[in-house]
Formats: C-alpha cells, sequence, structure tokens
C-alpha cells in the first residue's frame, strides 16, 4: 500500500467516541467560501489574522462533492477488487485549502457500515498513491477527523470500498484547527455532555478518586492527556499494596520448591540513576533467594563501578566482576553468568526495571511445573520519569510469531543447565542476542517446557537511542535478527526458508518452500444458487492462482436456480480439475465437507466458502508451503470484507462465549495489537471459510461433527482437536483474499436458525469447558467481550497470592 504522508487522528464525540450523529442531508454540497479563509501556505497567515487563526482557527471551507469515474490509485490485488465509489472533490479556489493541523468534516449516508476509503490530496499536477489519508466509518454518517495537510492542496479524491448505490457523499469542507478553539470546543463538548448525563460525570470523579489513592496525581495526569486506560487499569488491578506483598510472603511460606535464580545484569556506562533503579528493583524482590551477577563491560565512566561497587558491600547476594575490555552486550552477559550458581538464570538490561513480584510469580508457576526449561512474562514500557504505557499482553508460547519479532523479550528465565549447554549468548548478534538465545532454548526444549505468566512483571525503559524507542535507532539489529531466524530455520530443518525485513514495522518475514512436486490439494466448496459468487471464485481458483496441482469439488447443496443447474452441469467439460457432487438434503455444513473429503484424492484438503474472491496469485502457494512443516495441522487465510475491513486474522475462543475472530472490522490497513493483523502465527482456531488441513490428520480426529455442529463452530471444533492432539494452526497474512460474507445462507435472522445455533452453542460449552475461556494466543488481561484486543475491565486471570487467601483474584 502506498505511503500515508499526512497523519491523522480522528476527533472524538461527546462520550469520547468517534462522532456519530446520522444526517439525512443534501445530495450534493455547494461551494461556500467564508470570508477570511486564506490558505496558511505564506503572508495569510502573517500579522493580527494570522495569530488569530492560530488561536481560534478558521471557517469551514466547504467543497463540491460530485461522484466521478472509478479511478483507482491502488497498489494491491485486494484494493483493485473491491467495488469502489470515487468523489471529485473540489471547486475552492488555489490558495484558500488551509495547511497544517485541519478538521475534516464529511455527511456520508450508507447502506453498509463499517465503511473504509481513502482520501487522496493533490498537490501537484496529478494525484499520486503516496499522497493519501485513510478514512474510517464506524456506522454513523458524520466524522470528522483532524489530519496535516501540507501546503498547496488544490483539491481531493475520496475512494470508499462500497458500490455506488450502497453510500453518498452529502458534504465535505475543511477547517484550520486553532490551539485556543481546540480548548474551547473540547471544554464545550465535554460540558454539554455532562451537563446532560450528570450520573457520567460522578462515575468518573468516583474513577480519578481512584486513580488518584493507588497511582497519585500522575496516573489521573496520565489518563487526561492520553486518553489512556492503562493508567487506570493499572490503578484497579495492577498495583501493589501492603496487603499484596504480606500475603505474597505468606504464600512463600508453603512453596516447598524455592530455587536460586541469578540475575544477569550487563552494564556499560549507564546514567547512575537508572543504574540505580535497575538495581534496586531486584533488592526489592518479594522473593529473596536470588543473586544478581553484575558485569560491567569496561565503561568509560567510573562512577558505574563505583556504585556497583557501593550495592555489592551492601548486599551479600550481590556479585560484581569488572571486565577489562569492553565486548558487547553479549560477552558482558556470558560474564555476569561466570557468577551465577543459580538454577535459573533471569535476564535484566542495566536500565530497565524488575517488578517486585517478578521472581515471586516466577516461582509459583515453577511449582506447579517444575520442569519448565523458559518462562516469559507480560511486559510495559516506562518513560524517563517513570509513567508506565504501552504494556505487551501476550500470547502463551506463539513458535510462528515468535519468527516475525521477539514477542518473548522480558522478562526471560532459562534454566542454567540449558543456558550453559548452548553456549550461553552468542558473539556476533548483539541487538538479537535475547532472541538468538530463545531460538536455541526452544530448541533444546519442548513447548509444553516454555511457560508465558500473563502478568506485567518487567518495564522496557524508554530512552534516545534505545530499542524499546525504535528498533531503527540500532541498524545493526536488523542484520542480527535476520541471521538468528535464518540459523534457527537452518538447524530445525527449513533451509530452503528465506528471511527477509518489514521495515516498516521493524520486523521479520519468513518465506517457506513450495514442496516440488507439488502435493495434490483437493479444494471443496459447498454452494447453493448464487451462480455468480460461485464463478467468480473458481474463476481465481482455476485461473489467478499459481499453484496448479489442484482438484475442485463442488457440493452442490439443493440448488435449484435455472443459471446455476447449467452452469454446474457444463463445469467438468470445462475444466477436468473440477467435479460436481449433488447433495439433498437439508444444509449441513460438517456432513458436506466431510461427504466431499471421503472422495477427494488430495494429501491436503482445502476447505472454501463460495464467496471468496481471490485477490493474488500466490495465496495457495503461502498456505501449502506453510501446511506442509513439521507439527502445522491446520492453515487459514487473512480475510478482507470488500468494505475494506478484515473480516478473518484467526480465531480467539472465548470471545462472545464461544469464539469469535480476532480484530474483526478493523480497517485493512491497521496493523492491529503489535502487528497480529498483519503477521503470521500460530491461533487456536482458523475459520473453515479458507483452511487447508491435512487429510490424515483430518480423517484421525473425525473431521467435522455433523451431529452437534451442523453450521456453527464446526472449524473451532476441529481445530481444538487437532490442538489437543498436540498440533498446531497457523494463519498467514501473506494469504489475503476477499470474502463476501453469508451471501450464500444469509444470516442467523430466523427463528429456526437461532434455535439451531443455541443447540450448537451450548454443544461447545459443554464439550470445551473452560479451554473456550483460557485461549493459550491470547491473554487474560485483555477483554473477551469484544473482537477489538483491548483491556479487561476487570481482566479474567488470577493473582496468585488472592487466591491462596480464598479472596477474588
Amino acid at each position: 500500500m502506498g505511503a500515508q504522508k499526512a497523519s491523522s487522528t480522528t476527533a472524538e464525540h461527546e462520550d469520547g467516541i468517534t462522532q456519530s450523529s446520522t444526517v439525512s442531508g443534501r445530495s450534493k454540497a455547494s461551494v461556500v467560501i467564508q470570508e477570511g479563509v486564506g490558505s496558511d501556505t505564506g503572508s495569510h497567515t502573517s500579522g493580527i489574522l494570522g495569530r488569530l487563526r492560530h488561536l481560534f482557527g478558521s471557517r469551514p471551507v466547504r467543497f463540491s462533492c460530485q461522484k466521478t469515474a472509478p479511478e483507482s490509485f491502488s497498489s494491491t490485488s485486494a484494493e483493485c477488487l473491491m467495488p469502489q465509489t470515487t468523489w471529485s472533490i473540489g471547486g475552492v479556489p488555489v490558495g484558500h485549502i488551509p495547511a497544517g493541523s485541519v478538521q475534516l468534516a464529511l455527511r456520508i449516508e450508507s447502506a453498509a457500515y463499517p465503511l473504509t476509503g481513502k482520501l487522496y490530496y493533490r498537490v501537484g499536477d496529478a494525484f499520486t498513491e503516496s499522497e493519501f489519508i485513510w478514512i474510517s466509518l464506524d456506522g454513523h454518517s458524520g466524522t470528522k477527523p483532524t489530519v496535516t495537510l501540507p501546503p498547496g492542496v488544490q483539491e481531493f479524491r475520496l475512494v470508499l470500498y462500497a458500490e455506488a448505490s450502497a453510500v453518498s457523499l452529502n458534504e465535505f469542507s475543511v477547517r484550520k484547527v486553532g490551539v485556543l478553539s481546540r480548548i474551547l470546543s473540547r471544554l464545550y463538548v465535554l460540558t454539554r455532555y455532562h451537563i446532560r448525563h450528570p450520573w457520567v460525570l460522578v462515575a468518573k470523579l468516583e474513577k480519578a478518586f481512584i486513580l488518584l489513592r493507588r497511582g497519585g496525581w500522575r496516573a489521573v495526569r496520565d489518563r487526561i492527556y492520553k486518553r489512556d486506560n492503562y493508567p487506570e487499569w493499572i490503578a484497579r488491578y495492577d498495583t501493589i499494596t501492603d496487603r499484596d506483598r504480606e500475603q505474597m510472603r505468606e504464600h512463600l511460606h508453603s512453596m516447598p520448591y524455592q530455587p536460586l535464580i541469578s540475575i544477569l545484569l550487563p552494564v556499560y556506562n549507564v546514567p547512575e540513576r537508572y543504574l540505580r533503579a535497575a538495581i534496586e528493583s531486584v533488592r526489592k524482590q518479594v522473593y529473596s533467594n536470588w543473586e544478581l551477577c553484575i558485569a560491567d563491560d569496561n565503561s568509560p565512566n567510573a562512577r558505574v563501578r563505583e556504585v556497583i561497587a557501593e550495592y555489592a558491600q551492601q548486599d551479600a547476594r550481590i556479585k560484581f566482576l569488572f571486565r577489562e575490555e569492553n565486548g558487547h552486550i553479549s560477552e558482558a552477559t556470558n560474564s555476569a553468568a561466570t557468577l551465577a550458581e543459580g538454577e535459573f538464570i533471569g535476564l535484566l538490561d542495566h536500565d530497565d526495571e524488575l517488578r517486585e513480584h517478578a521472581l515471586y510469580m516466577v516461582v509459583n508457576e515453577l511449582q506447579k511445573h517444575r520442569d519448565a526449561d523458559l518462562l516469559f512474562s507480560d511486559e510495559d514500557k516506562i518513560t524517563e520519569d517513570g509513567a508506565r504505557h504501552d504494556p505487551y499482553f501476550k500470547s502463551d508460547w506463539n513458535p510462528e510469531l515468535f519468527l516475525c519479532h521477539n514477542c518473548v523479550c522480558h522478562f526471560t528465565v532459562v534454566r542454567s543447565s540449558i543456558f550453559k549447554a548452548i553456549g550461553g549468548f552468542r558473539k556476533g548478534f548483539d541487538g538479537a542476542q535475547d532472541w538468538d538465545l530463545v531460538l536455541r532454548v526452544s530448541e533444546s526444549t519442548t513447548r509444553e517446557k516454555i511457560r508465558h505468566i500473563p502478568h506485567i512483571l518487567y518495564h522496557w525503559r524508554v530512552i534516545e537511542g534505545s530499542t524499546a524507542k525504535e528498533t531503527s535507532a540500532k541498524p545493526y539489529v536488523t542484520a542480527a535478527q535476520i541471521k538468528s531466524v535464518s540459523e534457527h530455520l537452518e538447524r530445525r530443518g527449513d533451509g530452503g526458508a528465506t528471511v527477509e525485513s518489514i521495515p516498516a514495522i521493524s520486523m521479520l518475514r519468513v518465506r517457506y518452500k513450495t514442496p516440488q512436486p507439488q502435493p495434490l490439494v483437493s479444494l471443496i466448496i459447498p454452494t447453493y444458487n448464487q451462480v455468480g459468487l460461485l464463478e467468480q471464485c473458481l474463476d481465481g481458483i482455476l485461473h489467478r492462482t499459481n499453484y496448479t496441482n489442484i482438484e475442485v469439488i463442488i457440493v452442490d447443496n439443493r440448488s435449484d436456480d435455472p443459471k446455476t443447474l447449467a452452469y454446474l452441469k457444463e463445469l467438468s467439460a470445462r475444466d477436468s480439475r473440477v467435479s460436481v457432487l449433488r447433495d439433498e438434503q437439508p444444509f449441513n455444513f460438517s456432513r458436506l465437507n466431510n461427504r466431499a473429503v471421503a472422495v477427494a484424492k488430495g494429501t491436503i484438503i482445502g476447505f472454501l466458502n463460495n464467496d471468496i474472491q481471490v485477490t493474488h496469485p500466490e495465496w495457495l502457494d503461502e498456505m501449502v508451503s506453510n501446511l506442509v512443516r513439521k507439527d502445522i495441522a491446520a492453515v487459514g487465510a487473512r480475510l478482507l470484507f470488500p468494505n475494506g475491513t478484515l473480516q478473518h486474522m484467526g480465531v480467539i475462543t472465548g470471545i462472545g462465549g464461544v469464539a469469535g475472530h480476532m480484530m474483526k472490522c478493523m480497517p485493512m490497513n491497521s496493523f492491529g495489537y503489535f502487528c497480529r493483523a498483519i503477521l503470521p502465527q500460530n491461533l487456536s482456531a482458523v475459520t473453515a471459510a479458507c483452511m487447508l488441513v491435512k487429510r490424515d490428520l483430518f480423517n484421525a480426529v473425525g473431521g467435522f461433527d455433523e451431529e452437534s455442529l451442523a453450521v456453527a463452530f464446526n472449524d473451532v471444533d476441529l481445530c481444538l482437536k487437532l490442538r489437543r492432539e498436540g498440533h498446531l494452526i497457523v494463519v498467514t497474512p501473506y494469504a489475503e483474499l476477499l470474502h463476501h460474507e453469508s451471501i450464500s445462507r444469509g444470516y442467523e435472522d430466523t427463528p429456526e436458525k437461532k434455535a439451531r445455533f443455541k443447540r450448537e452453542y451450548a454443544a461447545m460449552q459443554k464439550r470445551w469447558g473452560r479451554t473456550l475461556v483460557e485461549d493459550p494466543y491470547y491473554n487474560p488481561n485483555l477483554s473477551l467481550e469484544k473482537h477489538d484486543v483491548v483491556l479487561g475491565f476487570p481482566p479474567s486471570g488470577t493473582r496468585p497470592w488472592k487466591l491462596m487467601q480464598g479472596q477474588q483474584a
């Protein structure tokens, strides 16, 4: 996709949600040039008038809006295939469009929400793909995003991913946003809203009191200015009190296994206050059976060594050595490891901090999993002045996601015997040394012995030049990352795979090799009438897909449309790879697919809906190359709605009570939570709207459940059965297709369908129980009430020291 040069942030409505008033406006907006409105590109902004505009902004500049012939600037196949409605937006004299921080006002009527589109702006002689702003509409006609426009914009062009008959643009205007007017406008909106909803003000004051009592003024300030609910979440659910510390110590008395944990701390020229904070974070640990092993890497600043020696005199558990030459972080950490006598090794950077219950939580996990070889936790970032932000609530061990970025990272604890057996850190991998270490540890243990502790146990400090701020701050990091992952793939037998960088997100992509000769893939497509959809689907498979060794089995479930029947009759004659299987019984998705699998010839089975549209030719190569790997049982694809939003990037169990699609309806350009909308990963399930599965494994677990799950959740159930046998499920964003969801069969909107859905819902809950709400590829601190990946209020995780006291965690 094109680079987005203009940054945008969506203005909020009265309740903090994107503005959402409903309007039935004019069919065409007229040009109204308000008096005194000029461009802010030159002399217009000088003098008193310029200062007034800086403070108060300007009146709206209104444009004429007219539908025009589609002209796509899109660079991706998916966008080109989406229905698009285009408007030419102009009619304003040159020099009258304000630059800098402006507010756009759009009045749009649509029969289908949410909507995604691009607002192109022309500065030169023609529109270009690189000059646009993403526009997202969440379900209402009005939106007022605040964006930054460059000087010299002459006109706009709006492209929405929707049919022309389903959407109309009634008004478009641009207004310069002034500093004072922005503040006054916000105060006015808030005041008016709280006058109308006084109970909301009471609730907010109660929250503010909780924040003040638990987090101090800083937490209140962060909540106000950052509009971020993490400070509130910290105050409610992640603040350690004296009573908590007392309960942890009581719990520790009952733990039979309390191993010595050696914390390795490589140090180089770190500012004194950060070094002291790191050391103090270890000394404050509730769990006391630790040792801190410090290796100074020949710091030029003599004060660093003085501080280390000072702490060693105060606490006998602190050991240190001073290296005579600088060897960088890997060699310094290995030097610290020579001092370690513990059964486990923990890793701490010299400017970061451990939570005071970090080691307690590690030891608590070891009570239940004493054979664990690697343990890691959730983490957040901490500013130079100590403010917490940007929490990363992680999946459990996710080997596929781990090849894209180091999603283990902090706080990492490794069994000492394995650390020593693999030679510790490797020289030449600085910048990716932790990633390389965990890759090699994972090769020396099993998935079951890698444990994730879903608690924030580590604060990663964000300072200038740190990788916590941005990987690009250290360019050599990317090269070390690629080397680490490439060598890991070679060692595990994926020597044909290649690794490349994704510069936009500082992460990696692995391309696996498609086997030669190609294994036969049997693609199964149930259908009912809708000849247009089926023809579109098959055209993409048969003529726009590079992978050729396929057979297509169309399962015709009681089609009665003459055009559809005629098309199905001709299919086999048109292409020998296609066969039609007629089924006269009532619709049962599980039975239709099981019946087709029984006659399929391929070693790989592909399940496809008839409303899937191929967008690029490599999709099946990508899925097959993933599926043929060891331990992989099924592979899913990234699916987009035709309106430019995300339909599927994997299934999380527990959402809605049974399962739901992660990040569903998110704009297709969004990266998602820590890029999980655009990275390959392991998940609990994927949708059978587009899924490949190994035939032998499908049969081994009994296929789809025809009796209890005729329509809903059968794909989730299948994936859970495969996972129960020790296999992995993968979803890859590099197989991206369009999904015209539920067009053939419709929605669950009749009494009969609702009753059947309720039965299948109950069957899943009875069969899988708590497994559904304990998805290992999600996190108990995240909400199961929404498809969005957002914080849970409250989280569903446990606080073990509370459980020991018989309290609610």
